[in-house]
């Protein structure tokens, strides 16, 4: 069993140990497994991300644990095997240790005010994310919890690493029941809460500096709350008082008055996307128009064949949406993209089986698609044959389908 500095003092950024083996990590060619009679490095677990730094000259990328060892993962092979000097990232540690400590913090805050179980917890490089057993919650319960929670952090409560026996284990009120039965870690912040972990923390709650709840959704019934503490919360704020700042100097506004901006900056654009939008539609009216007055006539039926540059195939169901509304009215359409696009459609009153017809043509493009007897769409990569996919769906229409 590997003995765990981490435990004994969370602070412990440098030490001096032996190593016990070293293996070939066979999951990473070229890295090395490094087992150490006892270390301060914390390996990955319990939501928090394992430590970084160095063993000797080779740095450290990964640390786990299993069957009782920890095994640290390195890029090269060390050289030295006693009294080899080992060092933490410490700014990454202590950055865990604060969102760690204020995950305790904020969570027994919910549990407290909202009876609101944390199920799950999750420690990644920029943000921490905690589940709720709630469904819901309003913005005053959020600022509520936030106001409690710094509260606690302003107090700068002492913070204890517990082994109980399990008599006293039993006396205390433990914010969750533990995921394991022997060797029992409890984390306590005075008076405040009692939690299992193996995880680090500060030994105050003054070091977390501050919490700040960033975003929250439903998520599966529950409820997933997004936030950061101590630098992460300075660095976040900052970046949004940057922003904040270039908004209200962008609109030559003054704080109070930026929202009230904006507010009518995004009326203004609904509206005046409205009017774009009836505009779009009288113009593509007009254009349909066009295309039925000036197609070529097979008999008594009309013929739209157009080949369009740079639009959608949402552009394409629409003019065929409305070009089959004419009657005897036959739309062969396509567009040039990254690939060819080809929309076939006719008048509901027709006979013709316009997906047959699509199927015939449309490996000429080394496409697929296919649809109904009305309408048929689809697209392939071969679009210098557009045209001649086109000229050959003219053809079979006049000699094999208008009759």
């Amino acid at each position: 069993m590997t003995r765990k500095l981490f435990w004994e003092d969370p602070y412990l950024a440098s030490f001096s140990t032996t190593i016990v083996s070293i293996n070939d990590d066979v999951e990473n060619a070229g890295s090395y497994l490094v087992e150490l009679a006892e270390t301060a490095f914390y390996p990955e677990g319990g939501g928090q991300p394992w430590d970084e730094g160095q063993i000797g000259d080779a740095n450290v990328t990964y640390v786990f644990e299993k069957n009782d060892k920890i095994y640290h993962r390195v890029d090269i092979l060390p050289t030295k095997k006693e009294q080899v000097e080992c060092k933490i990232n410490w700014e990454r540690r202590f950055d865990f240790m604060q969102q760690h400590l204020g995950q305790h913090i904020l969570s027994s805050r919910f549990h407290k005010l909202f009876n609101a179980r944390t199920i799950g917890f999750h420690l990644g490089k920029d943000t921490v994310t905690i589940d709720l057993l709630k469904d819901s919650f309003t913005v005053e319960e959020f600022q509520r919890v936030e106001e409690e929670a710094n509260h606690i952090i302003h107090l700068n409560l002492p913070v204890f690493s517990l082994y109980p026996s399990d008599e006293e284990l039993d006396s205390l009120p433990l914010r969750k029941a533990p995921k394991v039965e022997d060797n029992i870690r409890l984390v306590e912040v005075k008076n405040t809460d009692y939690s299992p972990c193996g995880g680090t923390h500060p030994s105050r709650t003054g070091e977390v500096g501050i919490i700040k709840i960033r975003k929250w959704e439903k998520m599966r019934g529950n409820v997933r709350v997004e936030f950061v503490c101590g630098l992460r919360a300075v660095m976040d704020s900052w970046g949004k008082y940057q922003q904040f700042n270039s908004i209200t100097n962008l609109l030559s506004v003054g704080d109070t008055e930026a929202f009230e901006a904006v507010e009518k900056i995004h009326a203004d654009n609904k509206r005046m996307n409205k009017q774009l939008n009836q505009l779009k539609k009288s113009l593509l009216e007009y254009q349909i128009k066009d295309y039925y007055s000036s197609a070529d006539k097979i008999k008594d039926y009309s013929l739209v064949v157009k080949v369009f540059d740079n639009v959608d195939m949402k552009y394409l169901q629409q003019v065929a949406s409305l070009l089959n509304q004419y009657p005897k009215t036959i739309a062969l359409l396509a567009a040039r993209n990254d690939k060819a696009q080809v929309v076939f459609t006719r008048s509901k009153e027709l006979k013709i089986d316009i997906n047959q017809l699509f199927k015939e043509v449309i490996s000429l493009i080394d496409g697929k698609g296919g649809g109904s007897e009305v309408t048929a769409q689809g697209g392939g990569s071969n679009i210098s044959n557009l045209e001649g996919l086109m000229d050959a769906a003219v053809l079979k229409l006049k000699h094999e389908y208008i009759k």
